[in-house]
């Protein structure tokens, strides 16, 4: 049995996922399985894969029907036989080190957290389970299953049900599940272990944003939550709620202003409710009627994330 699995969930990869399975393979830590799961991908990626199988004995091919990636995360934990899952995109790749530097790191945890790139705030060495599941609420923890360490006994088939309408919030949920199912704190390793591609023609870049779209989300995460702990992390997740309005103010602002106004007064009642005191960028896409101001107001939030982030991969 290897100690770790790398689950890779292939579809329409062709251009990229050489250079991501040579990361893989070419990590110091040996002791690894790679699992390369096609999942019914229309362009050359499950030859690609095939081919690696057939050079290096660490490699297994799994060829299936197009399900998605939740779905094909699934099956790849079903193949996994290592203690531990990894899990990489098909269009990113791996540091050398990353897989040695998380399991150094794993003892004592079922979640080892890293980073493709370095938040501004460090959680204290000894934080507890509260405050890294606030931390990962507030985006100071990645919520993606890449650049992390799993236990495989803690992926089971509850953490990815959930339905395909909220495509391009996968990662958001499962992680969500899965800090609330462990009960230890996850490992947080502060080290830039992964490289993530901005593929503007995956899913989470074409999703349209809408109210719809953040409903069925919330609702997802609000399941995510047991019920009796869903008050302590309120004020996280009207910030999360507040944050997904910027979209939908930039490219679809007349849907603030007179079709979804049950959605906003039950933000505003939630931000009331648990102390939150709204910025006045987040005051304007909740409580503005101006069409114009929304717009405004969107473009400005996610011009400034794009220079954040833009800035911060120039200097990882």
């Amino acid at each position: 049995m290897p100690k770790i699995s790398v689950v890779v969930p292939v579809y329409g990869g062709e251009k990229y996922l050489g250079a991501c399975i040579e990361s893989i393979l070419g990590q110091t830590f040996k002791d690894f399985e790679l699992l390369l799961l096609d999942d019914g991908s229309p362009d050359r990626s499950g030859e690609i894969c095939d081919e690696y199988a057939r050079k290096d004995g660490r490699v297994r091919v799994i060829h299936k029907k197009n399900e998605g990636i939740n779905a094909t995360r699934r099956r790849g934990v079903h193949e996994a036989a290592g203690e531990w899952v990894a899990f990489c995109d098909d269009d990113d790749t791996m540091e050398p080190d990353a897989l040695e530097s998380m399991y150094a790191l794993a003892g004592g945890a079922e979640i080892v957290s890293s980073f493709a790139i370095l938040p501004d705030k460090r959680l204290p060495a000894e934080a507890d389970l509260d405050t890294c599941r606030k931390a990962f609420l507030n985006g100071e923890l990645s919520p993606t299953p890449w650049a992390k360490l799993y236990k495989r006994q803690l992926l089971t088939d509850k953490v990815f049900d959930f339905p395909r309408e909220i495509d391009g919030e996968e990662d958001m949920i499962m992680n969500t599940r899965l800090f609330f199912k462990t009960s230890v704190p996850p490992k947080v390793l502060y080290k830039h272990v992964y490289n993530f591609r901005r593929n503007t023609a995956s899913v989470s870049h074409t999703k349209k944003a809408s109210v719809s779209h953040e409903e069925a989300f919330y609702r997802a995460l609000y399941d995510s939550i047991p019920e009796g702990e869903r008050h302590k992390y309120m004020r996280q997740i009207t910030f999360l709620k507040l944050n997904g309005l910027f979209p939908i103010a930039f490219s679809n602002p007349e849907s603030l202003v007179d079709k979804h106004l049950h959605y906003l007064k039950q933000i505003a009642t939630d931000a009331k409710a648990c102390g939150y005191r709204p910025s006045l960028k987040e005051w304007l896409v909740l409580h503005s009627k101006s069409t114009m101001v929304l717009k405004l107001t969107g473009f400005g939030e996610l011009a400034m994330r794009s220079l954040k982030y833009r800035i911060k991969a120039m200097l990882k």
